[in-house]
């Protein structure tokens, strides 16, 4: 009978943890997702400051996402040649831009390979081999070297609208 009443007074006093109190306080939060007025009075940009900023940096990003893919494509048409074997084996690499999302990562494709007739009839297959491989290593370092220094524009215009994102100045 004592264990009944026992865990009878447990089970009420743990229910009552879960029930809403009578002296709880009730806060009002604002998230102002447009850009609504803030507290202090005027906010200077109008009602719809939030909105209006997110707005300027979508269109933003949708200028730089342009200028990627006028990169892409820029780069894509270059010959970027990679070569081997004293300049006897060249590679003519493409660079392919990456396939959102189904292919998230850029590639290269070799597109054409140069051999000297003179060095293709002096060298052993293993050589031969071994140089290709060389040739297409360094067209693709080649390759990768041209899309850095091109992207390094790109970069410093989104660091700058990062960096305004931030309140700071942009970056240099």
């Amino acid at each position: 009978m004592k264990l009944s009443i026992l865990s009878t007074a447990l089970l009420i006093s743990g229910a009552s943890a879960f029930a809403p109190s009578h002296n709880a306080r009730t806060t009002s939060t604002s998230l102002n997702l447009f850009g609504g007025k803030k507290e202090g009075g005027g906010d200077g940009g109008g009602g719809m400051g939030g909105m209006m900023d997110q707005l300027a940096m979508f269109k933003k990003a949708q200028e730089i996402a342009k200028k990627k893919q006028d990169l892409d494509q820029q780069i894509a048409e270059m010959e970027i040649i990679g070569s081997a074997a004293d300049g006897n084996i060249k590679v003519t690499v493409q660079y392919v831009p990456a396939q959102m999302p189904a292919n998230p990562s850029p590639g290269y494709d070799a597109v054409a390979i140069d051999i000297d007739e003179a060095y293709l009839n002096d060298v052993s297959s293993e050589d031969l081999s071994t140089s290709l491989v060389e040739a297409l290593r360094n067209g693709e370092e080649s390759a990768t070297k041209v899309v850095a220094e091109k992207y390094q524009s790109l970069d410093k215009e989104l660091s700058g609208m990062l960096g305004g994102m931030a309140g700071g100045p942009p970056a240099e």
